[in-house]
């Protein structure tokens, strides 16, 4: 039934106000139901729900759920008031109300309905009331006190010119160094440890977008359809803003794509009109194979960026091989990229151990060792609740009021395919219409269909569609690629298989900053399970050894003891050559790495010989490049290889610690869920980063968990543990030196441009600085970096990374040139003093009374010899 004007002009003014008003408006006008633009999440929903009645879309649980919900939130602000809900067959009945710790009282236009507060089983009185607070804010939401905000710091100048006026400021300090490393990165690979919701995809947009300026494409890997789907809405915008939109307007290759659009997509990688791609491992190396391999022999290959790295470890292991022989294009890459024009490889995840780092660097760093920016901190949004049931029976029942009594957006994870299908069936019945379900076996439409129905959103644009599902039912398959901020429940009717499992599926809720609770109830049975599940197969060291055989007879000696190997070299068994029988002998290899029994190369081209004709040394290069895709070129690192029981011991031994640490993984869990630790100190020691003889830390925070409320007591901020955020030092690699007044420096490192006057600093600094970031000197800063120097840097940003060292960081450790402002004090700060005697270029700009740092008494233009007035500098530029 339609509303008339009147209604929906007072329904807009309710929303203004809060949800319990705006749900009041909506029941008293169903079953005319106003339609909505905006609002809170809880109220849209409802409003959805109460639609989805007439036509079954909805049931009477999805209804009085979210009414509770609406309720619970204005309790939680102060307002006790409750809501009239109409009589009605596909509403509520009295006796249903209750069944959802409701009190329903009669009323003349139905039913009077209050809201009874419930949380999670909890041991005694005492943590049972910090367990009602803890409720309490969830439903607070941004107005939590228990909200823990991030400190953010200013942009560069080179992000807000990528990104857009809207960036202005980094989410945080780990952000920042991202984000710097990144742009700042001459080559090479970056690992990234960057908490969720810390901006992980604008660290790869910014410098991406940058590049993109000019031809080029940087590739982006993801593990889910949905995710690249994301990731192309989210991108869209941005290449729309400045000019720089796809030929195909598209960004996600995908296979639902039309195969004329992929066809264009393929042509645009190669000439490097596509900027901007977020692909599959699948992907990546089969269809996308060789459009790549000839943007990197263009030049054309910006960036290389893993999303979601830690499942380099976890499925390239196992069922999808692809995300660890991508190694192999991307030697074949750089082989082929010209000198000084390789793509950077970036690989990026909120969480990383010791071993998923160790085989991100084997992989995709090899003999030169990554820049590691390690941010990791623990989540600070969800408590931890759990429940051990002594049958299934109870943790069905459990469950069931969990899912009733918990606020929605909820997911419910399971461990099997038809543990899922089950529970769906489960809900339905019990009168959740609005639930649906993800597995390994649901297609991608399928997985579309769900995210955007939990969302309320569009994949594919950025515009609100109606909600359909406040519950998503999932295996493990559930969750990567999903970025619905206002989660506000994760329920485990399950163990899972892995501490890393558990917290990714947990980490689903409360992307928005706000509090969440993640709930767990297992039953007998469950452990079985969860240790079948965390088998991963490993190839055995006997197939192995047949692969490395099979390669290494058909070897070509590179001298000493480096060889070239045939990646299409078969093993007896295996009859013909095929894309598997290649992904087979990368993993081999790779897993020889870890085993170092062999260190990994990218190919090299040949060189020219002596007096070797032109045409003959072409010809030779054009063979390589062919070739190239289907060899590697190894070295050999332990002189026994090739003996069988050699290979067997090292390899075993790697295997076995693969398969070890599965184990580790599932008895750290078991460890946290049975109340004898605190979790955040679990997953802090799981996720602890080792590397020789450095340990970085993962900061522990705990909202409450099992053991923190049995033996603490939270502080003021409502938080048991809480850590400061991470500070992630950078540590840059000596890059090349774009020098360009060189020759005025005299062989000294220290190069004195100086003004004279104010005038002189107003008119010629500004256009100085301009000229030498346009000259690739872009690590700018110091106290003299006025207002109008910033709009400069901004602007000459458009086409360069230019970083403002506002903390003196990178005056402290970049060895590359850095563009140093004074302002107008005489004398040199101790970091600018220490940077003037050191041997990394600087072009110092000061004052002409700047005094020397080592003899205070005289003028620094009366003693060094390489300075130059900024007047004459602007002439020489």
């Amino acid at each position: 039934m339609a509303p008339d004007a009147s209604s929906t002009s007072l329904f807009k003014a309710a929303l203004n106000i809060d949800s319990w008003t705006g749900a009041d408006e909506l029941l008293r006008s169903w079953p005319s139901v106003p339609p909505m633009d905006d609002s809170q999440s809880t109220l849209r929903r409802l409003r959805d729900a109460l639609v989805g009645l007439d036509n079954g879309s909805s049931g009477w649980r999805d209804a009085a759920a979210l009414i509770r919900q609406v309720l619970l939130e204005a309790q939680a602000r102060g307002v006790h008031s409750g809501l009239v809900v109409p009589k009605h067959p596909v509403l509520p009945s009295q006796e249903q109300w209750s069944q959802l710790h409701c009190d329903a009282m009669p009323h003349e236009r139905g039913l009077y309905i209050t809201a009874k507060p419930w949380h999670p089983p909890v041991e005694e009185s005492d943590t049972a009331a910090v367990a009602r607070e803890d409720l309490r804010q969830v439903y607070l939401g941004e107005a939590a006190e228990h909200r823990r905000r991030r400190e953010p710091h200013p942009a560069d100048p080179f992000w807000t010119a990528a990104l857009g006026a809207t960036h202005e400021q980094y989410l945080s300090f780990g952000q920042r160094q991202a984000a710097r490393a990144v742009a700042l990165a001459q080559g090479g690979t970056v690992i990234i440890c960057l908490p969720t919701g810390h901006g992980k995809t604008a660290v790869i947009q910014a410098p991406a977008l940058l590049a993109s300026r000019s031809a080029g494409v940087s590739v982006v890997v993801v593990p889910t359809v949905v995710l690249a789907l994301d990731m192309e809405r989210r991108t869209r915008p941005l290449m729309e803003a400045q000019g720089r939109i796809s030929p195909t307007g598209r960004y996600a290759y995908v296979g639902g794509l039309p195969d004329d659009v992929k066809q264009q997509m393929r042509d645009d990688i190669r000439t490097g009109r596509q900027r901007l791609v977020f692909t599959s491992p699948e992907a990546l190396v089969r269809s996308l194979r060789k459009p790549l391999e000839d943007a990197a022999g263009a030049g054309l290959l910006k960036y290389f960026v893993i999303d979601e790295a830690h499942l380099v470890e976890q499925w390239g292991n196992g069922f999808r091989p692809e995300f660890q022989t991508m190694s192999s294009h991307r030697r074949t890459w750089l082989s082929k990229a010209p000198e000084g024009l390789a793509p950077v490889t970036v690989a990026m995840s909120a969480t990383l151990t010791t071993q998923q780092v160790s085989t991100l660097e084997d992989l995709f760093a090899g003999p030169d060792k990554a820049q590691i920016v390690w941010a990791s901190q623990l989540r600070h949004e969800p408590t931890y609740y759990i429940n051990a049931s002594a049958t299934t029976q109870r943790r069905e029942n459990s469950i069931l009021e969990a899912v009733s009594l918990l606020p929605k957006p909820m997911a419910l994870y399971v461990s099997t395919v038809a543990d899922a299908k089950e529970w769906t069936r489960r809900l339905k019945t019990a009168g959740f219409h609005r639930v649906t379900h993800v597995t390994g076996d649901s297609s991608d439409q399928d997985r579309r269909d769900a995210v955007e129905g939990w969302g309320g959103r569009s994949t594919h644009a950025d515009s609100r569609v109606s909600s359909r599902y406040d519950i998503v039912v999932g295996t493990s398959a559930f969750g990567l690629g999903v970025d619905l901020p206002d989660v506000r429940t994760v329920l485990h009717a399950c163990l899972p298989e892995t501490v890393d499992r558990y917290y990714q599926e947990i980490g689903r809720g409360g992307r928005d900053g706000n509090p969440s609770v993640a709930y767990m109830v297992t039953a007998p049975g469950d452990r079985d399970i969860a240790e079948t599940l965390g088998s991963e197969p490993v190839i055995s060291s006997e197939k192995a050894w047949k692969r490395w055989d099979a390669m290494f007879r058909r070897e070509q000696q590179l001298g000493g003891s480096r060889y070239r190997l045939n990646l299409d070299s078969r093993p007896s068994h295996v009859s013909e050559d095929s894309e598997t029988n290649r992904s087979w002998n990368v993993r081999v290899l790779n897993l020889m790495v870890r085993a170092k029994l062999i260190e990994l190369h990218v190919p090299q081209p040949p060189q020219r010989q002596g007096e070797e004709l032109e045409s003959a040394w072409e010809a030779r290069v054009e063979e390589f490049k062919k070739r190239v895709a289907t060899q590697a070129e190894v070295t050999i690192k332990d002189p026994q290889v090739n003996t069988t029981e050699r290979f067997a011991d090292r390899f075993e031994a790697e295997r076995k610690k693969l398969l070890d640490e599965q184990k580790k993984s599932l008895k750290g869990l078991q460890e946290a869920l049975g109340g004898s630790q605190c979790i955040g100190d679990v997953l802090g020691e799981y996720y602890r980063l080792r590397r020789g003889q450095v340990s970085l830390p993962t900061r522990v925070t705990c909202r409450g968990c099992p053991n923190c409320r049995a033996t603490g007591h939270p502080d003021k901020s409502g938080f048991y543990r809480i850590a400061g955020e991470p500070r992630p030092w950078l540590r840059f690699p000596a890059p090349p030196v774009e020098d360009p007044l060189a020759h005025y420096r005299d062989g000294l490192s220290c190069l004195s441009l100086w003004w004279e006057d104010e005038q002189e600093l107003r008119l010629y600094v500004p256009r100085l600085l301009e000229r030498l970031v346009r000259r690739d000197m872009t690590i700018v800063g110091g106290p003299g970096v006025t207002a109008r120097c910033r709009e400069v840097l901004q602007k000459a940003a458009r086409t360069h990374p230019v970083v403002l060292d506002e903390d003196a960081e990178l005056l402290k450790s970049w060895a590359g040139p850095v563009v140093w402002i004074l302002d107008d004090s005489a004398s040199l700060d101790y970091d600018t003093a220490a940077r003037f005697s050191s041997e990394d270029v600087t072009y110092l700009l000061h004052p002409h009374q700047t005094r020397h740092p080592d003899r205070a008494t005289d003028l620094l233009i009366d003693i060094h010899r390489a300075k130059l007035p900024v007047f004459r500098a602007l002439e020489e530029l």
